[in-house]
């Protein structure tokens, strides 16, 4: 974890490492409390505690701080989840992409309660810290096999969180998604599982985004039909310490392969 992003930022008193732009304070002690209680709910689901920090960033800090290049698409690297602290206009454009007559569902949900009826989508990404918290978890210690089924299992956690912890929240995690991935397939370059493996978060914001929604939904079934315990089962599946990898190589490639796999 590299220690020197937090340098010149101010540190929060939260129960993971939180460091926020200047003037980003409040809003830092907000994401800190969801990332922290997030963080220890994941660890008495698959019992180890890796480590990590929070930054919760203006879009000045942004670009020097993590090499994702979208402002305000969470991401998490090496233990680091970086979160930014004000709306965006990539939010913006998500809510542009729910249908004119869905667009009254999504202010009810999300409006900012003026006249206006401006919708803030920052209670949504607040929630999505917990998806990046989950990244940290399988960073290094668990490979799942492809893409789709690592941000799924974010996805999982993130819902198996605001289910058991937050649970008035679930409207606010949810409604995004159902309505942006209403969006018909037909309006993104990229629409296939293939193109989400080869391209990954290069699809581009919109178009990455309606992958995630559709992702959050699949995972809010499985909480449904199987609760929090698919979490574990789901991280447990593809988990291989040495020993078990070195059976699968007997198993299925060379039994002189397995046994180098112990002595490398």
């Amino acid at each position: 974890m590299n220690t020197a992003l937090r340098e010149g930022l101010v540190e929060i008193k939260a129960a993971i490492p939180t460091f926020a732009t200047s003037g980003l304070v409040e809003r830092a002690g907000a994401i800190g409390r969801i990332a922290g209680d997030s963080y220890e709910y994941i660890c008495g689901l698959l019992g180890f505690r890796p480590d990590i920090q929070l930054l919760v960033l203006s879009e000045a800090d942004w670009p020097s701080r993590t090499q994702t290049p979208i402002f305000g698409l969470p991401n998490a690297s090496n233990g680091t989840l970086a979160v930014a602290g004000t709306e965006t206009p990539f939010w913006a454009e998500l809510a542009g992409m729910v249908d004119a007559a869905d667009q009254p569902e999504l202010a009810r949900v999300y409006g900012d309660g003026t006249s206006g009826g401006e919708i803030k989508l920052a209670p949504f990404f607040d929630l999505v810290a917990v998806h990046e918290v989950a990244h940290v978890f399988h960073e290094g210690s668990q490979h799942f096999p492809r893409l789709w089924l690592q941000e799924f299992f974010a996805n999982l956690c993130l819902q198996a969180w605001v289910a058991e912890r937050r649970p008035e929240a679930l409207p606010t995690l949810l409604t995004l998604p159902r309505l942006g991935a209403k969006a018909p397939a037909e309006a993104f370059t990229y629409r296939s599982r293939d193109d989400f493996e080869r391209l990954y978060s290069d699809v581009g914001g919109a178009n990455y985004a309606w992958f995630q929604f559709r992702l959050q939904l699949a995972a809010a079934a499985l909480y449904d039909r199987a609760g929090a315990q698919a979490v574990t089962r789901l991280f447990e599946a593809f988990r291989l310490d040495d020993s078990a990898l070195a059976r699968r190589l007997e198993e299925s490639v060379d039994p002189g392969l397995a046994a180098f796999s112990l002595a490398f």
